[in-house]
């Protein structure tokens, strides 16, 4: 309770410091934008002691992130009394705030308490991000030291798990439990942000109860299941017990259809899933544009946020650039902000080039996943599939999103309607004659009726709206046309990171931009309309409730384990004397040691890696497979490990010992499983023991 109570003043401390910091880069969103104080916050403080310590000129540490904390603090002074009338101005401006502080608060707790009963860091992914946050917070500068494969640096987008480090750092809170206090504080962070956009949308194009609507956005992107969740409730006869949780993340074979709300009843603290408070505050400064016209003010503020998407996820960053260059594009277009064409451009430029340079030390170290290039899909669903995955992915959002696309039809004139249907016909059946080419004639449809609205509309929130719809369709329609080619191009799997990183997109713009448009439905439809659409509308809405009730329940094992934070109980319960292995190389190993430890395969149940994923300190070799991924050849390591612990040959393990620089030899009950134990009597004449301790002995070579 007091790790989460620290975390908890953290992230208020840092929120309410930034709320004069907010206006000055958001003032001009509905209320000042303060309903992104929390993310702005956050980032306000973490970049600058990234840069400087990215830059080598001052160490990471807990007195940087002290120091990023206290810049923070002093510059909202600074610009509370430069203004003399405070951020918080007007009612609606407190309405808008007190809505996402509650929204924040509620969304932390719930999270915290939710983590509790599934706190054990083990299976699935959660070692690797567990890896990246103890290597992040063992070193002193970046990119950190990559865990799993001793003397070479991370070449993975780490930004995500340093914005965790760096809180969990200043509320000082151990990583076992600071692994799941960072879920929910990312939890908490993306309601906010959801919140704080849909409220402002809502406000902007003059609908009612705009914290609402923000509540209900927040949910929608956040918290809401896909309709195969629900399919896959009744199915299974409406048991809790036996439910499937993980199967709604796996609707389209050989691929991963992730959504926020699996992603975090799973717990892995992913890439794609830090990035969604960012993603939504990108968005925010996309919105202001839109309303207001691009300011030159606002370039470096908002090139950051961007520039962060980079190196919080890569795959993020390309689709956020869509939407704010965009804006900017919308924004020339709208005779209200008198922009000329060469100042859009500039802008545009300007905010791409601001957004690389400000993360330009990460730009210059990182080889991203699409090196391989981009490769044609020659083989995708039929059209028949591919309605029924997106039905079940996105359904409950493409039927209220209906409502908008039935309305821009009817505002058409009837004469351009009457000249258009026969071609729109005529071009349907002819893509239909080429089936493996109609889903993609479909979406790009849909993709062009919502790009001509956002241009055509007059009002900046409804155009933002359509740029919202054409941009998640676009991630949709994306996957069926390229691919990246990665480590699985040639397999089935071809397609698995493109329909995974780029439907998340999706998920967040459709979901946004639908429960936006909810309020409107009324007005569009009229009373006939509304009488059919408003009833099946809230049955998907409630359908989308069920996972988080039934895929939670099920993914806490029915509440059983917990409350409690400790990620490492699994380990000390199992083998104690390697919790007190990791806890003595914490305490007394430096940061860049090497240690030597069992290699086992990647999601290895029984803890393979388990050493240097909680000490922070590198191992010769870890997950092999993610170390490929990651662009590395292990080379003959394994063997290499293998070797080392069963030779006798004291001479051959020294040559071994000294080709990887290791520092520390651990011998477990998992390294006495795998090796046998003829091998460790020479470690105690190539070294000294430094922990002796329930079957498991370090020593210092």
């Amino acid at each position: 309770m007091l790790d989460a109570l620290r975390l908890l003043l953290v992230a208020e401390v840092l929120g309410v410091a930034a709320l004069p910091l907010t206006r000055a880069v958001l003032g001009r969103l509905p209320g000042g934008g303060l309903a992104f104080a929390k993310p702005v916050g956050l980032l306000a403080a973490a970049y600058p002691v990234w840069l400087l310590a990215s830059l080598h000129v001052v160490p990471y540490g807990l007195g940087a992130a002290i120091g990023g904390a206290v810049l923070v603090i002093g510059s909202g002074a600074w610009l509370w009394r430069r203004d003399g009338r405070g951020p918080v101005r007007g009612a609606r401006g407190r309405r808008l705030l007190v809505g996402a502080e509650a929204t924040f608060a509620l969304s932390f707790g719930v999270a915290a308490l939710l983590a509790a009963f599934s706190p054990d860091i083990r299976g699935t992914e959660k070692p690797m991000d567990m890896a990246l946050l103890t290597s992040i917070q063992a070193g002193d500068h970046f990119p950190p030291h990559d865990p799993w494969l001793a003397g070479e640096q991370l070449d993975y987008y780490y930004f995500g798990q340093y914005l965790m480090a760096f809180a969990t750092r200043l509320a000082g809170v151990e990583p076992v439990a600071g692994y799941n206090l960072a879920l929910a504080l990312l939890f908490a962070l993306s309601m906010t942000a959801a919140y704080a956009l849909g409220a402002s949308l809502t406000v902007a194009a003059g609908g009612a109860r705009p914290v609402l609507v923000g509540i209900g956005a927040a949910l929608c992107v956040c918290v809401a299941g896909n309709l195969d969740a629900a399919q896959t409730f009744f199915s299974g006869g409406a048991s809790l017990a036996g439910y499937d949780w993980f199967g709604p993340s796996r609707v389209i074979p050989d691929a991963i259809t992730e959504f926020p709300a699996f992603a975090f009843v799973l717990g892995d603290l992913h890439a794609h899933l830090l990035a969604v408070p960012f993603t939504l505050l990108a968005f925010g400064f996309a919105l202001q544009v839109v309303l207001r016209g691009p300011a030159w003010s606002d370039l470096a503020p908002a090139g950051v946020a961007l520039g962060a998407l980079y190196a919080i996820n890569a795959w993020s960053y390309p689709v956020a650039a869509a939407v704010l260059v965009a804006a900017v594009l919308l924004s020339w277009r709208d005779p209200q902000h008198r922009i000329s064409g060469q100042d859009a451009a500039g802008w545009a430029i300007g905010l791409l080039w601001a957004s690389i340079l400000a993360f330009l030390p990460f730009w210059l170290t990182f080889h991203p996943p699409t090196a391989g290039g981009l490769g044609l899909v020659e083989q995708r669903r039929s059209l028949g599939e591919f309605l029924r995955d997106q039905a079940l992915i996105l359904g409950a959002f493409l039927w209220v999103l209906g409502a908008a696309f039935v309305q821009r039809i009817r505002t058409l004139p009837r004469a351009r309607v009457s000249r258009l249907a026969p071609v729109g016909v005529a071009l349907g059946l002819g893509l239909l004659g080429v089936v493996d080419l109609a889903q993609a004639g479909l979406v790009g449809a849909l993709i062009g009726l919502a790009a001509v609205a956002a241009v055509q509309r007059r009002q900046p929130a409804e155009r933002f709206g359509w740029l919202l719809i054409a941009t998640g369709l676009g991630c949709v329609l994306l996957p069926e046309l390229v691919y990246v080619r990665d480590e699985f191009d040639g397999s089935d799997l071809f397609r698995m990171n493109m329909i995974f990183k780029v439907g998340f997109q999706a998920w967040i713009l459709l979901a946004l931009a639908a429960a936006c448009l909810v309020p409107f439905g009324r007005r569009w439809l009229g009373a006939a309309g509304w009488r059919l659409w408003a009833p099946v509308a809230l049955v998907g809405f409630a359908l989308a409730a069920i996972y988080p009730v039934a895929g939670t329940y099920a993914r806490k094992a029915g509440f059983r384990d917990g409350p409690r934070l400790d990620g490492l109980r699994w380990l000390q319960r199992d083998a104690p004397g390697d919790v007190a292995a990791i806890a003595w190389l914490r305490a007394h190993a430096a940061p860049g040691a090497v240690v030597l430890e069992a290699v086992g395969p990647d999601y290895s149940e029984f803890g393979h890696a388990r050493i240097s994923t909680f000490s922070g300190r590198a191992a010769v070799l870890g997950w092999a497979g993610h170390e490929l991924q990651w662009g590395h050849d292990a080379g003959t390591r394994e063997a290499d490990v293998r070797r080392i612990y069963r030779t006798t040959d004291a001479a051959e393990a020294r040559r071994l010992l000294d080709r990887y620089k290791v520092d520390y030899v651990v011998a477990g009950p998992l390294e006495r499983a795998d090796y046998g134990e003829d091998g460790l009597a020479k470690l105690d004449r190539l070294g000294t023991r430094v922990v002796d301790e329930a079957e498991t002995i370090v020593w210092r070579v």
